[in-house]
């Protein structure tokens, strides 16, 4: 009965799907505290809103029926902080699958306070000391465990049970972050957080080897990427090599490894890992050489449009980049030339892949963490059906104008994150820590001085941030 539901489900899907697709505003440049690397998509397709047929409607109320526990919310509405609406938008966007489900299955509704990326932390802190009740706010790499120490989210464990089979495919993430038994995070999925986008026309014309072959043999990792950039580029003939914001710190963590870890819930600075070093190493060498898109020569902006150009070989970026009507994209391919791949690991070490755990996080104060929590289980519900994974593929096809190939692709970078997952926390210290050590030394050492010089000099400050952020960790826990 749950598979055929789960099926009915799927079709209903067509006209509900954008949970995952939503359009969520834009991040900006990922490497300062105000727009660090999140899981939120870019501009994204929206479809029209329709009201579901007495069949369908039918449908979402069985399937909620057999996948969610039954309970009965005393309060109906969840308050959602964002720079995004989890509600259809107001430009005709359609009703996610997990918001039918929350409706069906509890009589829920979401309570939208719009905020804006720069002002989210200012706002939530507003709300929070003001006593609104504020339920929920998106996981993004800056929350955890800076909003921990700062008091803005409590532990959710009091409100799901982590062994139910609803939890099961993402608890492990969860375990991810867990400060001395307290999870902070409902985590609904995880996303790779850097794929790498390229033209498939550009490498061929060029002679080399597809990355997505080399990837499927087993040969995509560092040295064949080199050698391809190195053979590339040739800026007098406008010809640039690797471009994103993101490649910095998705070359710094592919060797799994970065300047801080979680132990035993507590914090601990690994600037000295020799699998650290060896990927910044690795890093540096592109750029003495060369391989960077300088973008002091572009009013230090990235040029992902270079790439329609046949001007640009990698570019590093989110997968949600090429989630949007083609005729935006950054990249300016042609659908039919995109391609993607994950970021190529360090050929001595075990494959490692820096993930986002798509989810939420509960916030101080809040006023109904039940509700959340049954509307995490709902997102998650939602994407559980093989079938609804079909026909997402469809919109992807018919909005975006995927191919075949492409999907493959973008699946693969999903599961090669699930399959060897690593989470940095530098991002989530603190705003001194990010500007004194993670965006100084591990993200952008390419300023003159070599890591080794610059881990020393951040050394200090390094080790007097972590020490006041275990000590406040300490007290919560």
């Amino acid at each position: 009965m749950t598979q055929q539901i789960s099926k009915k489900i799927a079709l209903v899907s067509a006209v509900l799907f954008s949970a995952a697709l939503a359009g969520c505003g834009s991040e900006g440049d990922p490497v300062s505290e105000t727009s660090s690397i999140t899981s939120t998509t870019g501009n994204t397709v929206a479809i029209n809103t329709e009201k579901l047929n007495d069949e369908d409607q039918q449908a979402v109320n069985e399937a909620a029926d057999s996948l969610l526990a039954d309970c009965e919310l005393e309060n109906k509405t969840i308050k959602w902080l964002a720079h995004y609406d989890l509600n259809p938008d107001t430009r005709g966007g359609s009703k996610s699958v997990a918001l039918e489900m929350f409706e069906a299955k509890y009589g829920g509704e979401i309570k939208y306070y719009p905020t804006t990326w720069q002002s989210r932390w200012t706002d939530l802190s507003t709300y929070v000391l003001g006593g609104e009740g504020i339920d929920f706010f998106p996981f993004e790499t800056a929350a955890i465990p800076k909003g921990i120490i700062s008091g803005m989210f409590v532990p959710i464990d009091d409100y799901i049970d982590t062994e139910s089979e609803i939890w099961q495919n993402t608890a492990k993430y969860m375990d991810m972050l867990n400060f001395k038994g307290n999870h902070y995070e409902f985590c609904t999925g995880v996303s790779p957080e850097a794929v790498v986008i390229y033209s498939k026309k550009t490498i061929s014309e060029n002679g080399f080897d597809d990355p997505w072959e080399l990837y499927q043999s087993g040969n995509w990792n560092w040295d064949t990427f080199k050698d391809m950039l190195t053979n590339f580029v040739d800026e007098d003939d406008g010809r640039y090599g690797l471009d994103g914001y993101y490649y910095q710190k998705a070359l710094g963590t592919s060797s799994g490894c970065s300047v801080v870890r979680l132990n035993d819930g507590l914090l601990e600075l690994t600037i000295d890992d020799p699998a650290l070093e060896k990927a910044m190493n690795f890093a540096e060498e592109l750029y003495n050489n060369g391989l960077f898109l300088d973008k002091s020569m572009f009013d230090w902006s990235e040029q992902p449009q270079k790439m329609g150009e046949g001007g640009e070989l990698f570019y590093f970026c989110g997968a949600w980049t090429l989630e949007s009507d083609p005729s935006v994209w950054s990249t300016k391919l042609d659908p039919n030339d995109a391609a993607m791949v994950p970021v190529p690991c360090c050929p001595d070490y075990d494959p490692a892949y820096s993930i986002i755990p798509d989810g939420f996080m509960l916030c101080k104060g809040t006023s109904n963490p039940d509700g959340v929590a049954r509307y995490a289980e709902c997102c998650i519900a939602a994407s559980m059906d093989e079938a609804s994974k079909s026909i997402s593929d469809e919109k992807r096809k018919k909005d975006y104008g995927w191919t075949d190939e492409l999907l493959e692709q973008y699946y693969e970078c999903i599961s090669s994150a699930k399959e060897y997952p690593f989470y940095d926390l530098s991002y989530g210290i603190s705003d001194d820590f990010v500007s004194a050590v993670t965006d100084n030394v591990m993200y952008n050492p390419f300023g003159g001085a070599s890591y080794a010089q610059g881990k020393e000099e951040s050394r200090e400050v390094a080790e007097i941030l972590i020490e006041e952020a275990n000590a406040e960790l300490k007290k919560i826990n």
